[in-house]
């Protein structure tokens, strides 16, 4: 009798899961079975043209006033190009402003700011008991 009772319950159960299914067939739309609906498109067109002015922006105020000499400027090796690729901004100033010619300035001043004050300052040195 157990047997019997446990074949039942799974048949209610499936035909209660049948039925739902095909409800939820019946009252989906067939449009929207296979196409998602197409949601309303932003223009991204101004954040991308305010962005772009405002990279572009960032350089006019070092070529507006631009008057500068570099200790190098007018010199013969300014000319040289090999050279000239290496000390740019002592020949023309301005290269300061790019990032290809300020990140290795900036990098050998602190690096070398850094050293000098580890070596000066004991207490920035690592410990010897610690090893």
């Amino acid at each position: 009798m157990a047997r019997r009772t446990r074949t039942s319950t799974l048949s209610v159960v499936l035909a209660l899961a049948a039925a739902c299914l095909l409800a939820q067939w019946a009252l989906t739309p067939l449009s929207a079975a296979f196409i998602s609906p197409r949601a309303e498109q932003k223009s991204l067109e101004v954040p991308a043209v305010l962005g772009a002015l405002a990279a572009l922006g960032t350089s006019l105020p070092a070529q507006a006033s631009y008057n500068w000499n570099g200790p190098l400027t007018g010199s013969e090796i300014c000319n040289t190009k090999p050279i000239v690729w290496l000390i740019y901004p002592l020949c023309d100033p301005v290269f300061l402003v790019s990032p290809i010619y300020l990140f290795p300035i900036t990098l050998i001043v602190f690096g070398s700011l850094i050293t000098v004050l580890n070596l000066l300052i004991p207490a920035t040195q690592p410990d010897e008991d610690l090893r």
